[in-house]
């Protein structure tokens, strides 16, 4: 799992990345240096649970993929058989080439997961 996380921070402009369980506790991270462990999990909990039952409440149903942005920067939030990949970026992140790597990358933390389960 962290050769897959080291690949996603491998691309430009990925400050760091890490899966995290449902419950938001970390499983496995690489997250660049300032960047808390603990709390990058709460934030991105956080943050997944607000979206999804925000969706949900509106019927749309759970997303699988939370973009939020800012001046400071990105967190992507991928969701992977029932854990969820988080990757921070720089606010320069070409969304549309580095989300479709992420997104390939994902795939396979997904069956790395169901492996190890």
């Amino acid at each position: 799992m962290k050769k897959l996380l080291q690949e996603v921070n491998d691309l430009p402009g990925v400050m760091g990345s890490m899966v995290m369980t449902e419950d938001g506790l970390p499983a496995a991270s690489l997250l660049g240096s300032g960047l808390d462990e603990e709390c990058v999990a709460a934030f991105a909990s956080s943050s997944r649970l607000a979206v999804s039952r925000a969706a949900i409440h509106c019927g749309e149903g759970e997303p699988q993929e939370v973009v939020l942005e800012s001046e400071g920067g990105n967190l992507l939030l991928i969701g992977i058989d029932g854990a969820t990949l988080a990757v921070i970026t720089h606010p320069g992140l070409e969304m549309n080439t580095g989300l479709v790597e992420i997104r390939s990358i994902a795939r396979r933390l997904s069956g790395a997961l169901k492996i190890r389960i």
